[in-house]
């Protein structure tokens, strides 16, 4: 049955403005964003007053451990904790469950064991290790966003490091794949040289110094030879050492794919405060010196770092070593997902940097950069992921903490902000310290393996979207599923040269005329060059196109994306000295091109 709620707000916090609103939520959806008085008599209301409401959160580094080590933390309590911190999309990592998601098979597993556990929607990360390269196709298909490799060893032994001759050999398949490679970038090489000259085990300085920043900052430069030399999407997860910001800085300004996130424990916290023994602090790369955490905040807000994830890593509390205080023996990992919000924004707050911004980093950006669809903003047509949160209000301690193990560097910390309320798909499942009767987290999965699993109805009308021809979009439909995006690519080109020319022509009447306006967003993405094109150009293409139609009976195909008026003008002037056959296959192959870019669109984005 259909249900309609509209939340609404004095302090709604949506892309590019902030202000009183009300959320029309149909069936889970945000159907429409109105006025804060415009709510029906007899809806369901929510009225968060002057709390803020927000996106709910996406956090893409989190490590639930189960199958295999559920006692460190599994589904069921992880969720939850993240339910309290107002995050609503997890990604889970391939690492510390056991079996890792390295397989396909190790996948199934950690599917198996999320069903029905989850408070919040859950994804995953798949994993690179030694000799697995075989997997990354299968593991796409089957649903994952993405995968994690580590250059140093993890911590657990099914798991282990990669070198440069491992990351040669998969990144090829994953940038053909348009995947992303997310990397722990620490080097073994400096570590090992630093180790030999600590000291104390229970001093933190001696623990700090045995993971120096050259082991970052040569792993970062080796990445981002490898992401350029490959074109391939690689990742920087839990970025501790701001050495590196200049050559990241570089590397993006000469547009090598590469993004960047760090984690609130390495802007909140710093070394000089970290008490010998003091084992819950422990993670790595290291919590770094004050200096260090002021020059990560500033490449934050400049954009050099994209987000900030938790990394909540969390184990039992005997794995680290509280008793001996030994900083090379505990577990290097850090709980904290219930309070990433609240630790974020208390030292956002003090530096000057504002809610909206913080939306940014911990919602839209995670949302966009690891390619999960329908979250991360308070948008017409997303998921209804909403947070109801206190800004002002302080967190009393003792706080009830939701994660499995209690253990946290958080723990009786000054923190600003409360969440009040979080709302997942217009459900609330967590209100001032109160949960839902029962999960109702969904599994998300990659685009690809969403478009293999789609309904019928749904497959056709989403291929009929690339390509206008009926009778392409049906037999797309019916040669599912595809095993890789490069199968889906060549079965696109495969499938549109068996059909007859009227289903061609079927495909190019679904196109708007070169420099008419069109509703479709992606016309209006591939045309953009005319929308900056002189009056005169535009004319010109508007008699030009008349021309074209008169002598071929078909409008004038081009792959627009990327091309100027004045090129687009010139490339259809060109072709009408054409014969009508001949211009027939030069528009067949530019619909090819066109139905490609936007499958990868489809399957990407």
């Amino acid at each position: 049955m259909s249900r309609t709620l509209v939340v609404r707000g004095k302090h709604v916090i949506r892309p590019g403005s902030s202000g009183p609103a009300s959320i029309h939520i149909q069936d889970g959806v945000i159907m429409a964003i109105d006025k804060f008085d415009s709510a029906p008599a007899g809806i369901e209301l929510v009225d968060a007053g002057d709390d803020v409401v927000m996106p709910g959160l996406v956090d893409t580094h989190v490590h639930l451990n189960e199958p295999g080590r559920t006692e460190w933390e599994g589904f069921h309590f992880g969720t939850r904790a993240a339910a309290a911190g107002g995050v609503t999309t997890v990604i889970d990592m391939p690492l510390n469950s056991n079996p890792p998601t390295t397989t396909a098979d190790g996948l199934q597993a950690k599917l198996e064991a999320a069903r029905h556990q989850c408070w919040v929607d859950a994804g995953f990360w798949g994993g690179v290790v030694p000799g697995n390269g075989d997997q990354i196709e299968p593991l796409i298909a089957d649903g994952v966003f993405g995968f994690k490799c580590f250059l140093v060893p993890s911590g657990v032994d099914e798991f282990p490091e990669v070198t440069e001759p491992d990351l040669r050999e998969v990144l090829p398949v994953i940038a053909g794949n348009h995947s992303v490679l997310l990397v722990h970038a620490e080097l073994p090489g400096p570590i090992a040289a630093a180790r030999r000259a600590t000291g104390s085990p229970r001093s933190y300085e001696s623990y700090l110094s045995s993971r120096p920043r050259t082991a970052e900052n040569e792993a970062i430069e080796l990445l981002i030879r490898l992401s350029k030399e490959f074109a391939a999407r690689v990742h920087i997860v839990h970025l501790s050492s701001a050495d590196a910001i200049p050559a990241l800085r570089r590397a993006r300004s000469e547009g090598v794919p590469i993004t960047v996130e760090t984690c609130p424990h390495y802007l909140a916290f710093s070394a000089e405060e970290i008490p010998d023994g003091a084992t819950p602090f422990k993670c790595a790369p290291p919590i770094r010196e004050k200096e260090n955490r002021e020059r990560l905040w500033a490449a934050l807000a400049e954009g050099v770092i994209d987000f900030i994830t938790t990394d909540h890593s969390p184990c039992p509390a005997s794995m680290k070593r509280m008793e001996s205080g030994d900083f090379f023996q505990a577990w290097g990992g850090i709980t904290s997902l219930q309070f990433g919000l609240a630790s974020v924004w208390t030292e956002a707050q003090r530096r000057g940097y504002s809610l909206e911004q913080v939306v940014e980093w911990l919602a839209t950006r995670p949302a966009r950069v690891a390619g999960v669809p329908r979250k991360g903003a308070i948008v017409e047509g997303n998921d209804a992921d909403l947070v109801v949160f206190r800004p002002d209000a302080a967190v009393s301690w003792p706080q009830v903490l939701h994660h499995r193990h209690k253990l946290t560097p958080y723990d009786g910390r000054p923190l600003i902000g409360i969440v009040e309320r979080t709302i997942l798909r217009g459900t609330t499942i967590y209100d001032r310290g109160e949960f839902a009767v029962s999960p109702s987290g969904k599994i998300l999965y990659g685009l690809l393996n969403r478009l293999n699993k789609a309904s019928a109805d749904e497959a056709r009308s989403l291929f009929f979207r690339c390509c206008g021809s009926s009778k392409w979009a049906a037999l797309m439909e019916r040669r599912r599923p595809y095993s890789s995006l490069n199968e889906l690519l060549e079965q696109a080109d495969r499938t549109w040269n068996e059909l007859s020319v009227d289903d061609w022509l079927e495909a190019f009447r679904a196109h708007p005329q070169i420099g008419e306006s069109s509703t479709s967003k992606w016309s209006q993405e591939e045309q953009a060059g005319t929308r900056s094109a002189e009056a005169a150009v535009l004319k010109e293409l508007a008699e030009a196109n008349r021309r074209y139609y008169e002598q071929f009976g078909f409008i004038f195909i081009i792959c627009a994306s990327g091309k100027s008026g004045a090129e687009m003008l010139a490339a259809l002037r060109a072709r009408l000295n054409k014969d009508r056959e001949t211009e027939l296959r030069n528009a067949g192959e530019q619909q090819s091109l066109i139905t490609r870019l936007r499958l990868l669109k489809l399957v990407t984005s």
